[in-house]
């Protein structure tokens, strides 16, 4: 369940279109998966070409979401949710390395990161209008959330629920999506903004990287860092305008696993990596633990992250951890409009 904390463009200057040596021109495509809006572009010398990558990066986003979406009744995740309880159920390899990508992150971070959390989403409304949830609910949804209810074996690919436990993809669906599209496409110039994750392959002509602004963690379109990053992915959680309220009462859309309530944590929190998966899972459990606790850990595990935290005064403190600071970071507190866009500067997701 990310926000979209993203706003893209490519430094492409004027005087690039004016060299008659560089033939490579952009190309962009818009759709709508796993509940969010997607937006792809790459750079292909002729347009016939571009379209014929961004062909290949649909349809991979499309089957992952056949195989990943919990919005869809008919996807291999889905399959599992409804699967009978104590019957154990086989899934296909790349599933299976991705429950076991899953299994090590939810051990690794304590269960701040938990997949299994689909009772409580329900609970909370989380995709509705949103409910104040009893602590007799609660205590009923968090006895039917839980990894530990499943029984997953990563030599045989089988998991079985030992209790009406369900998976919500929120937390890793889009990153194992991204994932999937890095791994077909050559090293070449693209970008993927799927719902605020957005994940780079090689710069755009004449770049270092792509230009990416990490917004203000109450006002998501105020941007407030910008970072150049190539062939990784980067993904923010917050709350802001996609937390819900019901009679008065804040309901925060990321949810804490350990408690089955909404994480405490108001501001936002960025992480980098290679990876699409790592980012997707982590900003969500980095979320969870909240800018103290999370940004030992992340320092100790080596995840590059950052924290924007409110202050009263109207500022934001900055806090992260050594290998965030290496990357090339420049502090923005108001948007840049003196430079040529690729039309793509505001690219929000839905909530996942």
């Amino acid at each position: 369940m990310k926000t979209g904390f993203f706003l893209v463009a490519a430094s492409v200057v004027a005087a690039l279109w004016l060299d008659t040596t560089v033939s490579l021109k952009p190309v962009e495509r818009s759709m709508y998966l796993m509940g969010t809006r997607a937006h792809l572009i790459t750079y292909a010398t002729e347009r016939d070409k571009g379209i014929e990558t961004l062909e290949v990066m649909s349809q991979v986003l499309d089957s992952a979401e056949h195989h990943l979406s919990t919005w869809r009744n008919d996807s291999a995740v889905s399959a599992i949710n409804h699967h009978a309880i104590g019957v154990p159920h086989r899934v296909d390899q790349v599933l299976c390395d991705t429950l076991a990508s899953l299994y090590e992150w939810h051990k690794t971070t304590s269960g701040t990161f938990d997949p299994a959390i689909g009772r409580l989403v329900e609970a909370w409304d989380l995709r509705g209008q949103g409910h104040l949830v009893s602590d007799t609910d609660l205590v009923q949804a968090k006895h039917l959330s839980g990894l530990q209810y499943f029984e997953f074996s990563h030599k045989t690919c089988s998991i079985l629920r030992t209790r009406d436990v369900t998976l919500d993809a929120g937390g890793f669906g889009k990153g194992d999506a991204l994932d999937r599209v890095t791994r077909v496409l050559p090293e070449m110039p693209w970008l993927i903004d799927l719902g605020g994750q957005i994940t780079v392959g090689a710069p755009p002509p004449r770049e270092v990287g792509w230009e990416v602004s990490i917004a203000h963690p109450l006002n998501r379109d105020e941007p407030w860092l910008q970072i150049l990053l190539k062939n990784s992915s980067i993904a923010t959680s917050a709350g802001s305008e996609r937390d819900l309220h019901v009679a008065g009462h804040r309901v925060g859309h990321i949810l804490d696993p350990r408690t089955g309530r909404p994480a405490a944590f108001k501001g936002s929190v960025t992480v980098q990596h290679p990876s699409s998966l790592v980012p997707d899972i982590l900003s969500t459990a980095l979320y969870v633990m909240g800018p103290e606790e999370g940004l030992l850990w992340a320092e100790a595990h080596g995840i590059n992250a950052c924290y924007l935290i409110p202050q009263a005064s109207g500022m934001v403190e900055i806090k992260m951890t050594s290998g965030f600071k290496l990357l090339e970071l420049q502090i923005t507190h108001t948007p840049t409009t003196d430079r040529p866009t690729l039309g793509f500067n505001n690219h929000f997701s839905a909530l996942q």
